[in-house]
């Protein structure tokens, strides 16, 4: 069987369609997402929905983490994001 394993996707959509992709044309039986789906990028609602859709097995990395728990430990920027995308994942009911 072959397995595409992602990760660090950080709301970057373009980049995850493109590995998507490139996995599907491998005939990737499986997607196993290693976690940091969100933190930084524009598309975090997309992309969240992406991985749920694709991914076999989902992983939580640390900025995933960050939206649940909270971002104090973060850089400012980091923080920013994090609390953006949490925002933006509530109102689409994420």
């Amino acid at each position: 069987m072959h397995y595409a394993v992602i990760s660090c996707i950080h709301a970057n959509l373009e980049a995850l369609e493109a590995v998507l992709a490139d996995a599907e044309q491998r005939q990737c039986e499986q997607v196993i997402c290693l976690g940091d789906v969100v933190g930084l990028g524009p598309d975090p609602v997309a992309c969240v929905d992406l991985v749920r859709q694709k991914c076999a097995i989902v992983l939580k990395g640390c900025h995933d983490e960050a939206l649940v728990q909270g971002a104090a430990h973060l850089a400012a920027p980091v923080r920013a994001s994090i609390e953006w995308h949490k925002e933006a994942l509530a109102e689409a009911g994420q």
